[in-house]
Formats: C-alpha cells, structure tokens, sequence
C-alpha cells in the first residue's frame, strides 16, 4: 500500500518539528552552561554553532507551516503552527529562573496534533468502515444516559 500525499507530508512534517524542538533544545542547554546577561543583539562564538542548526531547523519548519496549518484547518484540528516559530531564545537571565521556550504543555500539543493529523492522513480500511460519531448529548439527562449507556 503506497503512502498517499498527506501521509509524507505528515511525516516530513514530524521530522522537521522534532529537529526544530532538538535545535531548540540544543541551543538553550548551551545558553545555560555560563553566566549571561540578557543581550540578545550580541551571540557569544560558543553558541554560533547551536544558533546555526537552529536557523536551519527554524528555516526547514517554517517552509511546512503554510500547508500544515491548512491541514490542521481542514480536519478541525486545533493550529498551533504559526506560535511554535515565535519564540525567543535567551530571553532570559540565571536570575529569573530556567523556563524553556518552548514548555512542556506545548510540546504535548504539538505531538498530540501531529498524531491527530496522522490519524486523519490515513486512508480509511474498506474491511472496517469508520464508526460514525455519536451525536452529541443534548442536554445534562443525555450526558447521564450516554455514561451509563
């Protein structure tokens, strides 16, 4: 069975996000090794090598957000593409605490996206036809019936 056009996408997509979230996550274990002042203007040489994987990561993802935000909005699937590329690196200083840039709430909505988007992608089993969905409950009595039955 050939994958279909959206299934490589997906794929592609997977893999360009987890580099990204590897670059990110690079570059800000490097940032904390020593002691900096927040001066974003300026780049340290330590961190030209992580700054540099980084960007191309950043420039891999960004190509894919367009096609993956109308994917996400074609199957209802919430779009959270556009504020994973607006972060900022060393935004912060040893006093004020380490929190990453990219926090781990948001990480598990980008895997739990990305799943739903592979779930979609998938071409449907003619052998096990999709169940249709339930119809939603009208009321509290209809929310009390569905949990029992």
């Amino acid at each position: 069975m050939s994958e279909t056009r959206e299934q490589q996408f997906v794929a592609q997509l997977r893999t360009a996000v987890e580099s990204y979230l590897r670059a990110v996550d690079a570059w800000e274990n490097a940032y904390q090794k020593h002691y900096r002042l927040l001066d974003p203007p300026r780049l340290s040489a330590d961190l030209e090598p992580f700054q540099e994987d980084y960007l191309a990561a950043r420039g891999q993802l960004e190509q894919l957000v367009p096609q993956a935000r109308h994917l996400s909005r074609r199957h209802d699937i919430p779009d959270l593409w556009a504020g994973l590329l607006h972060i900022r690196l060393g935004a912060r200083t040893p006093q004020s605490g380490a929190a990453p840039a990219i926090g781990q709430n948001e990480r598990a909505l980008i895997v739990r996206c990305l799943t739903d988007l592979e779930a979609v992608s998938q071409p449907e089993d003619s052998n096990n036809p999709a169940k249709p969905p339930r119809p939603p409950a009208r009321g509290i009595l209809g929310r009390i019936f569905d949990f029992f039955f």
